[in-house]
């Protein structure tokens, strides 16, 4: 990688302030040696952003994903039940199970679930688990239903899991450590192509062991704030304590708890049915539980990251955080934060930011599922759908906030693009204003959010090169400015192609 180099000519734009500056900029050793602030009319070059941050992100399972059988691109049952039969064809060597993943029904024209006779049917001799993309749902053939029974004695015959069992079948077909460290590698590689330096992993299986191996090692080239299960708070308490992985790009950040399930599994909690199925999803804790959950972690001074897309879930949080609040455990701002958040109302707004609640939201939800006609109309009716995800209130009351993908897809430019094109128009923000939360605003700034001397700290200097002025060129349309470059920690972990270094980039002597 190249430590010693010059950008020259560089336009650093921060999304929020249009105009930051025209600099050459000199990097020694991987640090900030100097930038020299060039005079109006000078050639500009290239233009130099931040890294963008995904804040809830599932690298590892993106990675599985990519040597699995991935129905996302899939447009029926029928297609997704063919691919399956080629993937077999293809793969005769599989021994253990077959996993075909992603697949999401609201999108098929058919708009028809897989069935376990279905599946039996295709692929009669090897157990295969086809779960959605949400992760919520899994459906399962015969095969694989005989190995859960063995596990679970409380499955549905019809093989449809959903919530804990559906999120933990990996522990009956587990990845070795070796599959997890390569899938880990191949979705950095590809966080890195979109322009992503910094994100939040929600570990699941075997994920605290692969990326202690990975980051010992020197393996990683992002930054990673990583969130483990509640089962895992006694090693996520000594690990924050410590600071062990200090310096290496990995940070322990807290405990992740799921509160309800998805709105495509139909099991995130409501307070009113459904308007497709006659009940109201799932709390996954009872108050109690959940209080004394969140009181375990608050004593041992570990932060928590909490799954609630329903409304009836995030009133239960906020329920919850009220009693202790009032009971004199202090939350202190950010202590815990909302994932998702997707029916949170204006009451329930204004209650979060009395206790200092801060929230991670996913527009590319919104670009996806929230449109007119979408899965969220669908399966909640259209006036609970055009409610959802409200941007521009969280935006307006000045709640932190941050934007993640949950892998669904990982891509900063379907987010832009649903922040930007919210249905309800009262909703939406600018493209300028969703691309600073995307580099990681927990706020909206008084001035620019990012002052050169901040943006460049000596080691870290985290940014993404393009030759045209991303903002200029999008126009709410991320996916048309390319990225040329990207830095981490003043190396290039994305190497610019050749011609560029013949426009801005020169090599130190």
């Amino acid at each position: 990688m190249l430590r010693d180099f010059t950008l020259r000519g560089v336009i650093l734009q921060d999304f929020y302030r249009r105009d930051c500056g025209l600099f050459d900029l000199t990097f020694r050793q991987g640090r900030i040696a100097h930038f020299q602030h060039l005079p109006d009319g000078a050639q500009r070059n290239l233009y130099l952003t931040p890294g963008f941050q995904d804040a809830h992100n599932h690298l590892l399972h993106l990675g599985l994903a990519r040597k699995r059988c991935d129905l996302s691109a899939c447009t029926s049952l029928d297609e997704a039940l063919q691919l399956l039969v080629e993937y077999r064809v293809h793969n005769q060597g599989l021994q253990s199970v077959l996993w075909a993943v992603n697949w999401d029904e609201s999108g098929w024209s058919d708009r028809k679930a897989p069935t376990r006779a279905e599946i039996d049917h295709v692929v009669p001799d090897l157990p295969v688990v086809m779960r959605r993309v949400c992760g919520h749902r899994a459906v399962l053939n015969s095969r694989a239903l005989e190995k859960a029974s063995d596990h679970w004695d409380d499955l549905d015959p019809d093989g449809i899991l959903t919530e804990r069992q559906s999120m933990e079948l990996s522990a009956l077909w587990p990845p070795t450590q070796e599959e997890l460290k390569a899938a880990l590698l191949a979705a950095q590689d590809v966080a890195i192509a979109k322009g992503i330096t910094r994100v939040s992993e929600m570990g699941s299986y075997g994920a605290l062991d692969c990326y202690l191996a990975v980051a010992e090692k020197g393996l990683l080239k992002l930054d990673v704030n990583l969130y483990l299960p509640p089962d895992q708070l006694d090693r996520v308490q000594v690990l924050c304590r410590q600071d062990a992985c200090s310096g290496s790009g990995l940070r322990v950040g807290g405990i992740k708890i799921f509160a309800d399930g998805s709105v495509g599994a139909r099991s995130a909690a409501l307070r009113t049915p459904y308007a497709d199925a006659s009940h109201k999803g799932t709390l996954l804790y009872t108050d109690k539980a959940l209080c004394e959950l969140f009181e375990r972690c608050l004593a041992a001074d570990v932060c928590v990251s909490v799954h609630a897309i329903g409304d009836a879930a995030i009133d239960q949080i906020l329920r919850q955080l009220e009693h202790l609040a009032a009971a004199g455990n202090g939350l202190g701002p950010g202590r815990v934060t909302i994932e998702h958040a997707e029916m949170i109302d204006d009451a329930m707004l204004e209650r979060a930011q009395k206790l200092g609640v801060h929230l991670s939201l996913q527009p590319n939800f919104v670009a996806r599922w929230q449109q007119p006609g979408g899965l969220y109309e669908t399966a909640l009716g259209s006036q609970r759908c055009r409610r959802m995800n409200p941007l521009r209130s969280v935006w307006d009351l000045e709640i932190p906030m941050v934007f993640g993908s949950d892998g669904m897809p990982m891509d900063p430019a379907l987010g832009l693009h649903g922040a930007v094109s919210h249905p309800a128009e009262e909703e939406r923000l600018t493209a300028q204003e969703a691309l600073s939360v995307y580099l990681g605003a927990r706020s909206r700034p008084a001035g620019s959010y990012w002052e050169l001397e901040d943006w460049w700290v000596p080691g870290r200097a985290d940014g993404v090169l393009y030759r045209e002025d991303p903002l200029e060129l999008t126009g709410g349309d991320l996916s048309r400015a390319l990225v040329q470059g990207v830095l981490w920690r003043g190396q290039w972990v994305l190497e610019p192609p050749a011609e560029l270094f013949r426009v801005g980039v020169v090599h130190a002597r």
